[in-house]
């Protein structure tokens, strides 16, 4: 199973089959599907909308805690890790199980210690934050769904951030919504308030097919005892040799020296500053400077605040009014997480994307940029997911 955000499942499954998965089937923040350890590895290092890739050990139902014990207790957990590596449990349950979820963690953490111990004499450590095996379990009525988390950290952590002293978002969320954009990757790409820099560095990414998990140095699987260093090399020299350079320009800007600095720092780090031009400019000073319209992209850099409406209203219409005038004929996409903060912008809206995980929401939304667009009814929106 690989995990993503709600919106996401859809552009998450063809990434997954132009991998070789089978049998996918779209869940709510996931989509299921069947493969060997080799997709595995590539599922990690390839999918730009993927959160955690999930490797599936066993379902079962049980009537008691002892009869849940038990069953994990004879799950053969020494093929994953020895006993002197550190495990971790994570558990989620439906409502019948409301609360109880660190109770269930701890059963299983004994569980599987108590096998191991049973074994060698000696249980594996336990730790939130550095394991060697995560083991993933959710319970939903009687029935437990038991998985061991391949990836380790979450995938958006690619691993060419070293600086986020600016306005950040997920990186799942930067790649997805470059994707569902719908951008061509033959025009360019520019975003005005760039912060620390993710979409750009995702649209560059994409635009020269660079797999995503390149800059990371590890993932969960790496930790196994079944782990494949050959196989994994191979994954990765195949996504390497589908490289390609995209001949566009990728331009960001910020209106804040902080955030463009922090930008500049990971887009090196990402080796993309000869892909990507970067400047501390005002939003009112930009000038695109190209013959043929391309795409804007950008998150609103902050949700409206009640005591400070006014000011932040006046903020984003101007935002909406320089973008207007100086991308005349591009499309706009915003991403944000305030939907009431998007309608201050008072552009015609064309299409509306709702992305979620949890109590997270975050708003996708294009707009037209020309000279008579402005902000129309609700339901006159052409096109709404």
């Amino acid at each position: 199973m690989a995990k993503t955000f709600h919106g996401l499942e859809e552009v998450l499954e063809r990434e997954l089959i132009g991998l070789g998965a089978r049998n996918t089937r779209i869940l709510t923040e996931a989509v299921s599907f069947d493969g060997d350890k080799a997709l595995m590895y590539a599922a990690n290092f390839r999918c730009r909308t993927a959160l955690q890739i999930l490797r599936h050990i066993t379902s079962f139902s049980f009537n008691s805690e002892n009869e849940y014990a038990k069953i994990l207790s004879e799950i053969r957990w020494e093929q994953y890790i020895k006993p002197e590596q550190v495990m971790c449990v994570v558990a989620s349950t439906d409502n019948s199980y409301q609360g109880q979820n660190r109770n269930i963690e701890m059963k299983t953490r004994d569980a599987v210690q108590e096998r191991y111990r049973s074994i060698y004499g000696l249980k594996p450590g336990y730790s939130s934050n550095h394991y060697d095996l995560q083991i993933v379990i959710h319970i939903e009525d009687d029935i437990c769904i038991v998985s061991a988390n391949s990836s380790g950290d979450s995938l958006n952590k690619r691993g060419y951030k070293v600086s986020d002293n600016a306005i950040s978002f997920n990186e799942i969320l930067a790649a997805g919504a470059v994707i569902l954009s719908g951008w061509d990757q033959k025009s360019d790409f520019f975003d005005p308030i760039c912060g620390s820099g993710a979409l750009l560095v995702e649209a560059a990414m994409i635009a020269n097919n660079i797999p995503s998990g390149t800059y990371r140095k590890d993932f969960g699987f790496k930790h196994w005892k079944d782990f494949d260093p050959f196989m994994f090399q191979r994954i990765m020299e195949e996504g390497f040799n589908e490289q390609t350079e995209a001949d566009i320009q990728i331009i960001g800007s910020d209106p804040t020296k902080e955030n463009t600095d922090s930008a500049i720092e990971n887009i090196r780090s990402a080796k993309l500053h000869k892909d990507i031009f970067l400047s501390h400019t005002q939003l009112e000073e930009l000038d695109p400077e190209i013959d043929k319209p391309g795409i804007v992209m950008m998150q609103l850099p902050v949700a409206l605040d009640p005591e400070n409406n006014d000011a932040e209203v006046a903020l984003y219409e101007k935002i909406g009014d320089n973008l207007k005038r100086k991308f005349n004929g591009f499309h706009l996409w915003i991403l944000c997480s305030d939907e009431e903060a998007l309608r201050q912008i008072n552009l015609k809206s064309l299409k509306k994307i709702v992305l979620s995980r949890g109590q997270a929401t975050f708003h996708l939304e294009k707009f037209e940029l020309s000279d008579d667009s402005v902000r129309v009814d609700e339901n006159e929106v052409t096109d709404t997911n």
